[in-house]
């Protein structure tokens, strides 16, 4: 699974549209997201001594699935006052708005600021702070822990949740700085880890498993094989010479196994863990 050493002209960055469109597909094809739900309901929620109102603080909300998935599962057992999103998509976050709209979900503050983090210092402590597959577009990533870490109210958690290098990180390793001209978004949980393990913060780390279901990316004719690859590789792949479609789809495929007859790849989601304490 070798790649050339040719280069490649750089394909135009995502716009806002662009990429909700393709991670709306991402979505679909995603079993880390119902993972991660459960891990959070089997082995997060039952261990918190929280009394509430809760505060939390979601940064790189995206269109809020996430966030509404979270606001879901922890309401049944705390009340949460504030309910704090930062995200710099304005497309993502006008999705979010109107779905919280529609929920009718009882947070009487909820606000979605749209800038980047960190930014604009925010006025208040909060109880859980998430930073949910974001740290990839964050370039001062070490400012941005222990700015979150420092948000948060004594016994506060923060949660990173983050690509291993198993799945989407193993493509961008192969073709990401050829197909874009750089690779600064190649971020994995291992590196993470190794940045949380020089500074002086005790952590946890789990691991969930997830997979990709990739059948429309064996297809070089299917406009969602050409969306989801665009996606993998945070850039408008598809106007890419073909030979180098045809590289990416050829790799996909050798790392790909069949799970009731379906091709998928692994894309475990590592999930870590800080709280702080008194």
């Amino acid at each position: 699974m070798t790649t050339s050493a040719a280069p490649i002209f750089p394909a135009a960055p995502l716009n806002d549209c662009e990429y909700a469109k393709c991670f709306n597909i991402f979505k679909q094809i995603s079993s880390e997201w119902q993972a991660m739900q459960d891990w959070l309901r089997e082995d997060f929620i039952p261990h918190r001594d929280w009394t509430g109102p809760l505060a939390i603080l979601s940064i790189g909300s995206g269109t809020g699935d996430f966030d509404l998935q979270l606001m879901s599962l922890l309401l049944p057992h705390w009340p949460i006052q504030t309910y704090v999103a930062i995200d710099p998509n304005l497309k993502h976050n006008q999705v979010f708005q109107a779905s919280f709209r529609e929920r009718h979900l009882a947070i009487p503050n909820f606000q979605i600021l749209s800038q980047t983090f960190p930014s604009r210092p925010l006025h208040q402590k909060f109880d859980l702070i998430h930073l949910t597959h974001c740290l990839y577009y964050v370039p001062q990533r070490q400012e941005a822990i222990l700015g979150a870490v420092e948000l948060l109210k004594d016994q506060g958690c923060l949660l990173i949740f983050h690509q291993t290098p198993l799945g989407i990180n193993e493509i961008q390793r192969h073709f990401l700085k050829r197909a874009k001209g750089q690779a600064q978004e190649m971020f994995s949980s291992r590196d993470i880890y190794v940045l949380l393990k020089k500074l002086p913060i005790s952590f946890k780390f789990d691991i969930v498993d997830g997979v990709l279901d990739i059948s429309a990316c064996l297809d070089p004719e299917s406009p969602q094989g050409q969306q989801l690859i665009n996606f993998f590789l945070e850039c408008r792949a598809d106007t890419l010479p073909a030979a180098f479609r045809q590289e990416v789809i050829k790799f996909i495929r050798e790392i790909a196994f069949e799970d009731q007859g379906r091709p998928v790849i692994f894309h475990p989601v590592g999930v870590f863990s800080i709280t702080k304490p008194d």
